[in-house]
């Protein structure tokens, strides 16, 4: 089980950071080809804060919009019009929106159960805070924020949070990602 004092998690080689950033864009590639429109950046950005270093998140961040975005207008189609591409810009707002949001949760001092579900939260209403913002200049549906569509959005983000998190447990279970750190000199109550 993860302690606090091993939060974020650190790379034990130098070479596994960028290999952890190809893991997660890969999965976001995987993702973006199952839900095409609903990727779940919530969970990538979520996880990611709590999970790794401030340099290493933003990077996994970037790269699973940049993935999302290569493999929506090459693979799947998306349109080429200016409204498709300002959404998919509104988008990256959102996800990084959502990495600072999980960010702030991370600098409370709780348990690491109430860091990871603060930060999805927080992280939660900061990405769809900046689409509801962007349906005020942009193209949208009617339906786009009804209750079921957005609760379509927070589950397919549970379930990816709960797998991403399975993942960076079981590598730092093998030891590949936490780094020797010393324990604290005073036992903390």
């Amino acid at each position: 089980m993860l302690e606090r004092h091993q939060l974020p998690l650190r790379p034990v080689l130098p070479g596994f950071a960028i290999a952890w950033i190809v893991i997660i864009s890969g999965t976001s590639v995987a993702l973006s080809l199952l839900f095409a429109c609903v990727t779940p950046f919530v969970a990538l950005a979520a996880v990611s804060a709590v999970m790794l270093p401030r340099r290493i998140a933003v990077a996994t961040v970037l790269l699973a919009w940049l993935a999302n975005q290569i493999v929506g207008y090459l693979v799947l189609g998306y349109p080429q019009t200016w409204d498709s591409y300002a959404w998919g810009l509104a988008i990256g707002v959102a996800a990084f929106a959502s990495l600072v949001a999980a960010l702030g949760m991370f600098r409370l001092a709780t348990a690491v159960p109430a860091t990871v579900i603060g930060a999805f939260i927080a992280g939660f209403v900061a990405y769809e805070g900046v689409l509801f913002v962007a349906t005020t200049v942009l193209p949208s549906g009617d339906g786009a924020f009804s209750a079921s569509v957005v609760a379509d959005i927070l589950l397919i983000n549970v379930l990816a949070a709960i797998g991403l998190i399975c993942l960076h447990a079981g590598v730092a279970a093998c030891g590949a990602l936490v780094a020797g750190r010393p324990e604290p000199a005073l036992p903390q109550s």
